[in-house]
């Protein structure tokens, strides 16, 4: 009995293994499948303002399933992450179900799946509050601005430049879709379908507002946690 038990723990153990080189060497191929920035702008070259980054720096990531760390940085006016490998800047891939955690500051990105005027884009989102139902993610947004020329000589050029514009809120589901938050309480109610009338009632009594971001990350967990 004992060499049988002895024989399927060692198997059990052989197969975890297996199971966590594999995930580790698929980690290493999305960073290996990638490919080279070429930037769009060059900010010495033509005084366009701003920049594409949250922040140039790049900073230490864990990547999902990984204890290994890398340096990235997000660039939002592209919406790519970008890393160094050889002297040379790459995007990382896209993919579904890979969480990009920001040692510093704790933030988590993730690939989701929404619609825009274009049609349908894959984007990195911060995770705000990560649930097994539903998802509360926040989409960072830099723009670009044409520049303006002086209308008279009592005015001056106004350089291209990029700014960031205001963050948008998401909810994300099981399927790595998401839609963009109504900004209507009764509209916001109805993504919780049968429990809307639960989730009013929970932010009436601990005073939670539905246009207030740490306010949506409680009704979410509160959401999450519901059977």
């Amino acid at each position: 009995m004992k060499k049988i038990f002895k024989y399927y723990f060692t198997t059990a153990l052989l197969f975890l293994s297996i199971a966590i080189y594999s995930q580790q060497k698929n980690i290493e191929n999305v960073l290996d499948n990638n490919y080279t920035v070429v930037p769009t702008f060059d900010v010495r070259s033509n005084g366009l303002l701003g920049s594409s980054y949250i922040n140039e720096q790049f900073l230490a990531v864990k990547l999902v399933n990984t204890d290994k760390t890398y340096l990235m940085r997000y660039n939002a006016y592209k919406d790519e992450m970008e890393f160094e490998k050889d002297g040379k800047l790459f995007y990382l891939t896209k993919v579904y179900d890979f969480s990009i955690t920001f040692e510093g500051s704790n933030k988590v990105y993730q690939v989701f799946s929404y619609q825009e005027i274009k049609g349908t884009k894959d984007g990195y989102f911060v995770a705000l509050s990560k649930g097994d139902k539903v998802s509360l993610l926040l989409q960072e947004k830099i723009k670009y601005f044409d520049g303006v020329k002086a209308r008279s000589s009592y005015t001056e050029d106004k350089p291209a430049s990029l700014k960031r514009i205001k963050d948008k809120l998401y909810i994300g589901y099981k399927n790595n879709t998401a839609s963009e938050l109504p900004n209507r309480k009764k509209d916001l109610l109805k993504l919780f379908s049968s429990k809307s009338t639960e989730i009013e009632a929970y932010a009436k009594k601990n005073n939670l507002g539905f246009k207030n971001t740490e306010d949506l990350i409680e009704i979410f967990k509160y959401y999450n946690a519901l059977n």
